[in-house]
């Protein structure tokens, strides 16, 4: 295998970097949170490339886990939140800014946990993540400000906290790494089509089938946990 062939999922890695970095340019310069929102729907492109070529390729390893790891906290981490804070939070002063590092702070702590236990055997069974993936959170935020939801500032900074809660939870979450990108997109697709469809715009349905989309993975865990306890509860 010849060395360009074998550091092309690096190569998939540095263009969700160059995403990310756009991103937050987009942002910076004053441009539209839609085009912050494309560039970081093409990082996620991206990310669900690198790491199925590096392990198609066998060529996976610790280098490439922590860029990986480094080039999410900004596409996933850093980017997503300040689309949240120019879109809703800016007039909410120091609670907009305090909703914000909770996000980047609970997404570079949960990769830092993923990456530091992506060497432990695989459990058997489904392949699962404790705590929420931080491309759950930058989905529902970016879906949402596509959309441009009706949703009041500090409802916003609810959902930001709520969301850095759920990532540093050790919730268990159905992981769908072991999935084709195709299996993981379909889904996607089809709820887009019906939702935009039923709005009358393309955009906006993309926007709402990754918010409401996100939002239902996002609770999964909890409502799950909820009904065992209920359960559990019951039956004693």
């Amino acid at each position: 295998m010849n060395a360009l062939l074998r550091s092309s999922p690096h190569a998939l890695t540095l263009g969700n970097v160059l995403c990310g970095t756009a991103a937050l340019g987009a942002l910076i310069g004053g441009g539209s949170v839609h085009r912050a929102a494309a560039l970081v729907a093409l990082g996620l492109l991206f990310d669900l490339l690198d790491g199925r070529t590096a392990r198609r390729l066998g060529v996976q390893g610790p280098f490439g886990a922590q860029l990986d790891s480094l080039a999410d906290v900004i596409t996933f981490g850093l980017a997503p939140a300040g689309v949240l804070y120019v879109w809703k939070l800016a007039p909410l002063g120091g609670l907009g800014q305090a909703a914000v590092a909770a996000l980047v702070v609970a997404a570079v702590t949960r990769l830092a946990r993923f990456t530091s236990a992506a060497g432990a055997p695989p459990a058997p069974g489904p392949a699962r993540f404790r705590g929420l993936a931080v491309t759950l959170p930058a989905a529902i935020i970016l879906g949402a400000a596509v959309a441009d939801l009706a949703i009041p500032a500090p409802v916003a900074a609810g959902v930001a906290f709520a969301l850095a809660g759920l990532m540093v939870s050790a919730l268990p979450y159905r992981s769908f790494k072991d999935r084709s990108v195709a299996w993981v997109l379909a889904p996607v697709a089809a709820l887009t089509l019906a939702l935009g469809l039923y709005s009358g715009q393309a955009l906006t349905g993309l926007g709402l089938a990754l918010a409401l989309g996100g939002a239902g993975y996002a609770l999964s865990a909890p409502v799950a946990r909820l009904a065992r306890c209920l359960h559990a509860r019951a039956t004693h």
